[in-house]
């Protein structure tokens, strides 16, 4: 069984998310302030949520409220509310995922894209890496179980992304970018809005994360094998 786990404001793209037959359930936990929106979300899924804060304080938090029914989940993913992506590739990504027994991966990047990384390459089902994004990484249980105390260790997430392989011990063939799904990030990731309320530096918001895990080590992003179509 799939789970998808977003938090989702007013303008949130899950909707083009179960537009077809998904073989995955949803929950939205939903940072807005119009309760008509929140209400219109139920069409799409009836796990809705009114909840505030930072993206993964907020995933730590109902993962934690609710251990026991995301247990019966094998994969969960983690998009932020403005990835485009159909429900086709969606169901795809939960499949590739099973089928390779892979621990953490998301889809290649189209759009607004931080790390070169995560641009799909041609030809290529998926690339064992050392690195997937914040922004819509995918985790099997186990996974999510052993991460999880890290979601709320600084307020960006910044960093976590680089602190997650390697508290998974670095393994060269459990973590991918799946490069036969695509999806479209479609704002800079940049949020004025959001980073205002960090109280230090993003900087200093990333090095949180690396001084408690890593003992301040980052690590250069490696693509280990490819996988051709």
């Amino acid at each position: 069984m799939n789970l998808v786990i977003a938090p989702a404001g007013d303008k949130s793209l899950h909707y083009k998310w179960v537009e077809g037959e998904p073989n995955f359930e949803m929950v939205l936990l939903y940072y807005g302030d119009d309760k008509e929106i929140a209400k219109s979300y139920t069409k799409h899924t009836p796990h809705v949520y009114a909840a505030k804060g930072f993206k993964w304080w907020l995933i730590k938090s109902f993962v934690e409220d609710n251990l026991d029914w995301i247990s019966q989940f094998e994969y969960i993913w983690f998009p932020d509310d403005d990835v485009e992506i159909n429900t086709e590739d969606i169901n795809k990504l939960f499949k590739v995922a099973k089928q390779h027994k892979l621990w953490l991966c998301q889809p290649a990047l189209l759009g607004y894209a931080s790390h070169n990384i995560t641009l799909p390459c041609e030809n290529s089902l998926l690339r064992y890496t050392n690195f997937v994004e914040v922004m819509s990484p995918l985790m099997n249980l186990d996974t999510l179980l052993k991460l999880k105390e890290t979601f709320d260790v600084n307020y960006s997430s910044w960093g976590l992304d680089g602190v997650w392989p390697y508290l998974l011990g670095h393994p060269q063939d459990k973590i991918a970018i799946i490069d036969s799904v695509r999806m479209i990030h479609t704002k800079p990731p940049k949020s004025p809005e959001l980073y205002s309320k960090i109280p230090h530096s993003l900087e200093y918001d990333t090095n949180l994360a690396f001084e408690k895990y890593t003992d301040g080590l980052s690590f250069p992003h490696i693509e280990y094998t490819q996988i051709p179509l």
